[in-house]
């Protein structure tokens, strides 16, 4: 792929995941403002459900269809790439029906022993009719995304994101009686047309664009089925895992806090404020990182295929290192301005305090995507399984003996224990696996400097001028002395500017990564 396409690519996928994440950012104060604390904390626990589902649905499919596709296209097969999507398809409606069928049958079961609240029944039946399409969907962006046709994914995640937004606010609006379970079952059915809306119009992209394709089938063209359930299994259960592990979580946790002392009503407030306020808001800066654990699986996976090591190296230094670089940022906006991110948008210095409690976890969590996308990519996907079935025994140790001992404190405690020892095992066998050097002094010391400078130099601009209230000046005046500071302490040279500005000449048009330079050493 030529160096300014990927570029584009990057800055499509980042300027659209901002533009989606700020849409439900907004989207979960509205509601939290509609529905309150215990309102989301119903709403949270439905949906650690439908998550669940949907990846027992997708099972591994979209990161499969991406690295396999990806492979295919480095060595030339494009041929096989019609024979790849229609055998995706087929293993994740296997799935995604039995799992939809399951759903429908089983959510009194769930609700009434798991969730214990039946008010979540009806949510779940109406989201269980969704889960094909989520299976469809998620197979047909995992082969745009292995081709590098960004623009059709960025268009089905804005459908699906538009509809379900619009459907929900004006049901709500018009039709809610202030009943959490009629509120939460019009949230379900606004999620579960925009999963059939962007179902419907990835297909037909792909339909399109493969109109004047004819495929035979002959064995020139067939693709081992075995090759996709390899990749995808570990993958699948990986994703079991993690999903399994934080809906266990979301309903081991209210229960724990009950044992300590706290009321029902207490106890899913304190769940709905962490899970569904606070730690949204911690994540939410992430979404500047989202194309580039999108994009970096296809590259990295050709490049291994390839067998281009010193590559493969480039690309995942670069990428940790701006990982590293935003969730540093990020980290000190949060402790720095905490109650003014509290107050002004859930009008809560408790969410202000938790904010602060939580921040130093941001590096961890940013970082923890990059390395799994990583992983999967090299052809270690059975490495990120056996790490999360570690986690899955810590964390559910961690809750069962700490939170009914120290009630929220023990909560904290199990979110810190937990993410940073599973982000710990991912970056070791990274750099085990690749060699890479990690540099902390420009990853870690230098940005963690430059954004105390900053912060510091903010409040005083903000005490002088007299403004105490304005979130968009802090973050604005934030930025930019940030990245001053990055340029004066070199965390950030000229050469990472340059070829930045490179990418974008005209004169660069043709030629592989290679003889471009975009992975020439340091």
């Amino acid at each position: 792929m030529k160096k300014r396409n990927l570029l584009i690519n990057i800055i499509l996928l980042t300027a659209s995941t901002m533009t989606l994440g700020f849409i439900s950012m907004a989207f979960r104060i509205y509601l939290s403002n509609k529905i309150g604390a215990e309102g989301m904390g119903l709403f949270q626990l439905i949906m650690s459900i439908n998550i669940v589902c949907q990846t027992l649905a997708i099972s591994g499919i979209r990161v499969t269809m991406t690295r396999l596709v990806a492979e295919e296209i480095g060595k030339g097969n494009n041929h096989l790439l019609k024979n790849i999507v229609l055998k995706g398809i087929f293993y994740t409606l296997c799935f995604s029906i039995v799992t939809g069928f399951l759903l429908f049958n089983l959510s009194e079961f769930i609700s009434i022993s798991w969730i214990q609240d039946e008010r979540a029944i009806i949510p779940l039946k109406i989201l269980s009719y969704s889960l094909p399409f989520v299976g469809i969907s998620c197979c047909l962006n995992g082969y745009f995304y292995g081709c590098r046709k960004v623009v059709k994914c960025i268009s089905a995640d804005i459908i699906e994101t538009l509809v379900m937004v619009t459907i929900v606010s004006l049901c709500i609006t018009s039709f809610s009686n202030g009943d959490l379970t009629y509120t939460c079952a019009l949230i379900a059915v606004g999620n579960s047309i925009g999963n059939i809306c962007a179902a419907f119009y990835s297909y037909t992209l792909y339909i399109f664009e493969n109109k004047n394709i004819s495929f035979h089938k002959n064995s020139h063209n067939k693709y081992p089925f075995f090759k996709i359930i390899r990749v995808a299994i570990p993958l699948a259960f990986s994703a079991y895992i993690q999903t399994s592990l934080k809906t266990v979580e979301d309903i081991l946790i209210p229960k724990s806090l009950r044992l300590y002392g706290s009321s029902d009503a207490l106890s899913l407030s304190i769940f709905g404020m962490v899970k569904g306020m606070v730690m949204p808001l911690l994540v939410f800066p992430s979404i500047f990182l989202a194309s580039f654990s999108t994009l970096i699986i296809p590259e990295i996976a050709e490049a291994n295929a390839l067998n281009k090591k010193n590559t493969v190296n480039y690309i995942i230094s670069k990428v940790v290192k701006f990982t590293l670089l935003i969730a540093i940022f990020a980290t000190g906006i949060f402790i720095c301005f905490s109650s003014e991110l509290g107050i002004s948008l859930y009008k809560s210095e408790e969410v202000g305090y938790l904010l602060k409690i939580l921040a130093p976890l941001i590096p961890f969590m940013y970082l923890d995507r990059i390395v799994d996308g990583s992983l999967n990519a090299l052809d270690l996907q059975f490495s990120t399984l056996k790490f999360n079935i570690i986690d899955m025994f810590v964390r559910i140790s961690a809750i069962t003996f700490l939170i009914p001992r120290y009630g929220i404190k023990g909560f904290i405690l199990v979110l810190f224990i937990s993410t940073t020892f599973n982000t710990s095992l991912g970056v070791i066998k990274i750099l085990k696996e690749t060699k890479l050097k990690f540099h902390i002094f420009d990853w870690i010391l230098k940005p963690t400097l430059s954004i105390s400078l900053s912060s510091y130099a903010t409040k005083i601009i903000l005490y002088c001028l007299h403004i105490n209230d304005s979130l968009a000046l802090i973050i604005i005046l934030n930025i930019i002395i940030y990245f001053i500071m990055l340029i004066l302490f070199k965390a950030i040279r000229k050469k990472d500017l340059q070829w930045f500005a490179d990418g974008f000449k005209k004169d660069v048009k043709k030629g592989k990564w290679e003889t471009i330079g975009l992975y020439k050493d340091i």
